[in-house]
């Protein structure tokens, strides 16, 4: 295969795998990277699984995150040490973990909030294995806490538990949970994974910095965790430790989640949002919150979608950002593009309506990458890649 990867927006940490750390504000081609089967963004790196079914690894690595044994940021990708047969790569906050063929997941990086595994609570800079989950057919991760779905259709969870994202009830007392200490803050976590009660045989799941979705063979949908800026699509701003539904959507097939808002994919090809819009990450024309979901204007005939951004306290909606993939191979964008990351050329004000990423055919896959707090060394924004679908046919 050819070199089959774009990537734009922020490169503070070395995220687009360009050598420097010098953003783009349009797609360019990642050099040297060949035989890409999938490619995922975190916050501040990037990774891709490749046809063998070994990974490379790029950007930000404060905590061991790109699983290369340093903690050295990297500018061009580099290999993920010791794993073989990853069928599946998962980035998020400061770890990545990995999904192998025999149904195990492994993971490197930041431990701290126990989404390594309860025997793994530190940095990590080369993969180990999580403790207590096997079989395992597909995998989601989003700020601090995992999903995972087993063979017999059931799905567990484990990591940071504040605001209910786990899924299994109100009390975060609750045996197997603890408080882990991390930049002087205390976070409620369990670390052992454990199944949500009651959640079985779902088609699809997805996972914020505090929230997560699952979607149902019906097409419908449920939702748990933070929902401070509506990302739960009830109708309310009230945190929900369990599994509740989402107000009026049926015939999803595919969900995102940002930090504050959330994105579904209809199976007609339509696209509906809901939560944080200070950026127009919604796309609904508008910077008002939503807290049911709203179609995005204008798009039709979307095979995939994808959400970043939105991590910070002091500022939560900063550098959110949404993509969709089209049927016919496009890419469109809207949200906040204050680093380029809806690749238009310009690192202009935000999109309030999706606007077509110029340049961009015969796309296969998209993945987008939320920012790094200002809080952190090398602070930085929003980043996009795209995969060829000669790449993932």
């Amino acid at each position: 295969m050819n070199e089959s990867v774009s990537a734009w927006g922020d490169n503070s940490n070395g995220q687009l795998g360009c050598g420097n750390t010098t953003g783009l504000l349009v797609p360019a081609v990642v050099k040297g990277l060949r035989n890409v089967r999938k490619i995922e963004a975190g916050s501040g790196h990037s990774v891709a699984l490749l046809a063998d079914g070994t990974a490379l690894a790029w950007g930000r690595n404060a905590f061991g995150q790109l699983g290369d044994g340093s903690t050295t940021n990297q500018l061009v990708p580099v290999p993920v040490k010791q794993l073989t047969e990853i069928t599946d790569v998962i980035p998020g906050g400061g770890q990545t973990l990995f999904l192998r063929a025999d149904g195990t997941v492994w993971g490197c990086g930041a431990g701290f909030f126990g989404l390594l595994g309860e025997t793994n609570l530190g940095i990590k800079p080369v993969p180990v294995k999580v403790q207590g989950l096997e079989g395992v057919v597909s995998l989601v991760s989003g700020g601090g806490h995992a999903l995972a779905v087993r063979t017999d259709g059931s799905v567990w969870s484990w990591g940071r538990d504040d605001y209910g994202q786990l899924g299994d009830g109100p009390d975060p007392t609750a045996p197997g949970r603890s408080q882990l200490e991390h930049a002087g803050r205390g976070y409620w976590t369990r670390p052992r994974p454990a199944p949500i009660n009651g959640l079985g045989d779902v088609r699809a799941l997805a996972a914020g910095g505090g929230h997560s979705v699952a979607v149902l063979p019906d097409g419908t949908m449920l939702s748990w965790g933070d929902n401070d800026r509506g990302q739960l699509g009830d109708g309310t701003t009230n945190h929900r430790p369990s599994p509740g539904p989402v107000n009026g959507l049926t015939g999803v097939v595919a969900a995102a989640c940002a930090y504050h808002h959330t994105l579904a994919l209809r199976e007609d090809g339509t696209v509906w949002a809901f939560g944080i819009n200070d950026r127009g990450q919604l796309g609904d024309g508008a910077t008002e919150h939503r807290y049911t979901p709203a179609p995005v204007k204008g798009l039709r005939d979307v095979r995939a979608v994808s959400a970043a951004g939105g991590g910070g306290e002091v500022n939560p909606g900063g550098y959110g950002h949404s993509l969709a993939l089209l049927r016919d191979g496009t890419v469109w964008a809207w949200g906040c593009n204050d680093h380029g990351q809806l690749g238009l050329g310009v690192a202009a004000p935000a999109q309030l309506t999706p606007t077509p990423v110029p340049g961009l055919r015969e796309i296969g896959q998209i993945t987008t990458g939320g920012e790094v707090p200002i809080s952190r060394e090398n602070p930085g924004g929003g980043f996009s890649l795209a995969l060829l679908q000669s790449a993932v046919s």
